[in-house]
């Protein structure tokens, strides 16, 4: 071979590693939490699993800003509160465009969005959020107002700038029907649904129409691992460039210079809950005696490796209503047998304890098993598939569970999913009182009397004993050095439209 051909042989070479690398550049991976259900902001199911994936397909008429829980404008430019806080006028962005042709947003998408959310027929999960709401008023095309039966306290922290805030193409949702526009969304976010392989990844393509700064990186792909030791051997493999690690190994990936590691506090609340409607479970002194029985430090030691704090309460330190002064029940195991005794059930009982595929999961299901072995209980640990569980729980069928849920930053969110007809009342419990304070809460005004009014809400949780509280957990981001991850939300979640690579 001549020096020329030779010369020639390694500019194809360089060149085509050039092209590879640049292909590579153009999609990130992102690790997810098991699967999505629906991509229907209304419908959601999970702000872990699919809120992510929601910020990036729809806009809201406001949102936080990135890196922070400040409210700022969105699709609408400016608002307007009348002086009794009932009426929220909204001035909208011109020329904004539907993804895939679905036309340009206006008022009547904005009216259409909040609307089916609070259609009774439709049965959204989300419609507490929006209960406060009376209609919607289409001034113009540009200008719409929100008319509230009263003042609406989570209007700009918990309704507008997530999930129940988001804008849908009322054309796309009449033309695929309610059901299928939830795996056929149509936003006017930064991306836009390219294609879906369930249990395989959710592939997300630039919108090129975005009214905004559009994102530097052309595709992002969602990809579920449920298990922490898959997740991990994906992120030191390069199959995905942005993941988690379990609590146990966090200072391994600190050491690695291939890695970053970013840890934020949990906006979150771990519990094992007890089914109240049905026995043993019916019978309080039975819950008192597990809550003494349960080791909740042993349980932080061993499926959060002592990296999170324990909770309380249901609200995390520093929102609005946090119970300071919540009790903290310490394992006694006479006292527990004493409770078995007054309940009726001296010789111990059976009972059924519920989770889904996922090693801290099954951690503390085995030591809840131990622990209520030693005042007689015996646990039978069934463990399902996320979906699965999620059914399961909401039918009532388990006696016990290990569960979380994630919420926002106002206290009404994180609490309204316990009230009496509330679908993910997943412990069945129902208390009037309960449920008037979750009621008074959410038109509450005055910050003071609000926050009072979630710690006696608390307080009703307590005395119910339905759930023995584990932590608000720490959320833990693995990133490829080779990623500019930009800013992320004080809870750990991702903005992607505005990660590059270096």
């Amino acid at each position: 071979m001549t020096q020329k051909n030779i010369l020639i042989l390694l500019g194809v070479i360089l060149l085509l590693v050039a092209v590879s690398t640049a292909s590579a550049k153009d999609e990130l991976k992102i690790a997810t939490w098991d699967d999505v259900n629906t991509f229907d902001p209304g419908w959601m199911t999970s702000t872990e699993r699919e809120l992510p994936i929601m910020t990036c397909l729809y806009n809201g008429l406001v949102k936080y800003k990135e890196g922070s829980w400040e409210v700022v404008p969105d699709l609408a430019t400016s608002w307007k509160i009348s002086s009794d806080s009932k009426e929220i006028t909204f001035y909208l962005r011109k020329g904004v465009k539907f993804h895939k042709g679905f036309g340009e947003m206006t008022g009547e998408d904005v009216k259409f969005s909040f609307e089916r959310i609070t259609d009774p027929v439709l049965k959204s999960p989300e419609k507490d959020n929006w209960d406060r709401l009376d209609h919607v008023e289409v001034l113009d095309k540009y200008t719409v107002k929100l008319v509230l039966k009263s003042p609406m306290a989570n209007l700009f922290t918990s309704a507008l700038p997530v999930n129940t805030g988001m804008i849908v193409s009322q054309k796309a949702v009449e033309k695929f029907g309610q059901k299928e526009f939830g795996f056929n969304p149509i936003g006017t976010g930064p991306y836009q649904l390219e294609k879906w392989e369930p249990k395989k990844s959710v592939k997300l393509v630039r919108n090129e129409d975005y009214w905004d700064e559009k994102p530097k990186i052309k595709i992002v792909t969602f990809v579920p691992i449920v298990e922490d030791s898959t997740c991990e051997a994906a992120l030191k493999s390069g199959e995905i460039d942005i993941g988690r690690a379990a609590s146990i190994n966090i200072d391994a990936f600190k050491r690695d210079s291939k890695f970053k590691v970013y840890t934020k506090p949990g906006l979150k609340y771990w519990w094992i809950g007890f089914t109240v409607n049905k026995p043993p479970f019916d019978n309080p002194k039975l819950r008192e005696a597990c809550r003494y029985a349960i080791d909740v430090n042993r349980i932080l030691k061993g499926a959060f490796f002592g990296v999170a704090d324990r909770a309380n309460t249901i609200l995390p330190p520093g929102m609005p209503g946090h119970w300071v002064e919540a009790p903290e029940y310490k394992v006694d195991i006479e006292k527990a047998k004493q409770l078995l005794k007054e309940g009726g059930k001296p010789d111990g009982f059976k009972v059924r304890c519920f989770g889904w595929s996922d090693e801290q999961v099954k951690i503390i299901a085995e030591m809840v098993k131990a622990d209520l072995a030693k005042i007689g209980v015996d646990v039978d640990i069934i463990v399902k598939e996320t979906g699965a569980f999620n059914e399961a729980t909401k039918a009532g069928e388990p006696e016990m569970y290990v569960s979380f849920f994630a919420t926002t930053i106002d206290p009404g969110y994180a609490m309204v999913w316990f009230t009496s007809d509330n679908s993910w009342n997943i412990s069945h419990w129902k208390d009037p009182n309960y449920d008037k304070l979750i009621k008074q809460g959410e038109t509450e005004m005055d910050p003071k009397k609000r926050a009072d009014i979630y710690l006696e809400a608390q307080r009703e949780i307590d005395r119910a004993c339905w759930a023995i509280w584990l932590t608000h957990g720490v959320i833990v981001c693995v990133v490829n050095a080779n990623v500019d991850i930009g800013k992320l939300y004080p809870n750990g979640r991702l903005a992607p439209w505005i990660i590059s690579f270096k």
